[in-house]
């Protein structure tokens, strides 16, 4: 998972000093790579997904899979939450649905703690705990990188984000702390791998974050 900023060099001085002249926007990216393939079920889930995507035109959505993020379907942080309830949980009677499976596990949220307006670069937090940084966040399911955090007096949580907020937000909206991508695959011919005797091998996908859900409908 990286951030790329598109940015553009400026003129190099005598001295030789230069510096950016400014920040065109950022996506997020996402590589999933060397998924293995060993098994009737593995395949036919692969050729699924790859069906559904059809190439670039479709969109994924995906729990960023991220082993140090605050929460999330790889996340150490809550890794303890996950393995109590790995079925899911179930009715009060201890009971799990006809399926086999449960409840969703919920995923950990916070809100926002005044309005906001698009192109901000930092936010308030309603929140139990300070957001530490260096983690990524959604909202509205854009994805955002938390560069800095600090703890207020009155119980907020003042984030700094990267890139600025790309949409106005208001008060009591909800911060999902499981980030959510959302994009298209980039792979130019995904699951063109070779696979050993045709029933095992490891393909890789690449996906960027898709930013033309920021246009406005003008009908």
């Amino acid at each position: 998972m990286t951030v790329e900023y598109n940015t553009r060099p400026g003129q190099q001085a005598t001295n030789g000093m230069r510096r950016s002249v400014g920040m065109s926007g950022a996506q997020f990216r996402l590589t999933l790579k060397d998924i293995y393939i060993n098994s009737v079920a593995k395949a036919r889930t692969m050729r699924g997904l790859l069906a559904n995507m059809e190439g670039d035109s479709q969109l994924v959505r995906i729990r960023l899979p991220d082993m140090y993020g605050i929460d999330g379907p790889w996340s150490i942080a809550t890794k303890a939450a996950r393995q109590a309830s790995p079925l899911g949980i179930p009715f009060a009677t201890d009971a799990l649905y006809a399926t086999g499976v449960g409840h969703a596990v919920p995923t950990l949220e916070a809100a926002l703690f005044a309005d906001a307006a698009r192109d901000d670069r930092e936010i308030y937090v309603d929140s139990e705990s300070e957001l530490p940084g260096g983690c990524a966040i959604s909202i509205n399911e854009f994805c955002y990188m938390i560069a800095g955090s600090w703890a207020k007096e009155d119980g907020s949580n003042r984030l700094k984000l990267s890139p600025v907020l790309r949409q106005a937000a208001s008060e009591g909206d909800i911060i999902s702390l499981a980030p959510v991508f959302v994009g298209h695959c980039t792979t130019a011919i995904p699951g063109s791998e070779e696979m050993d005797l045709g029933k095992r091998g490891a393909i890789t996908l690449e996906f960027v974050e898709d930013l033309t859900r920021l246009v406005e409908s003008v009908d």
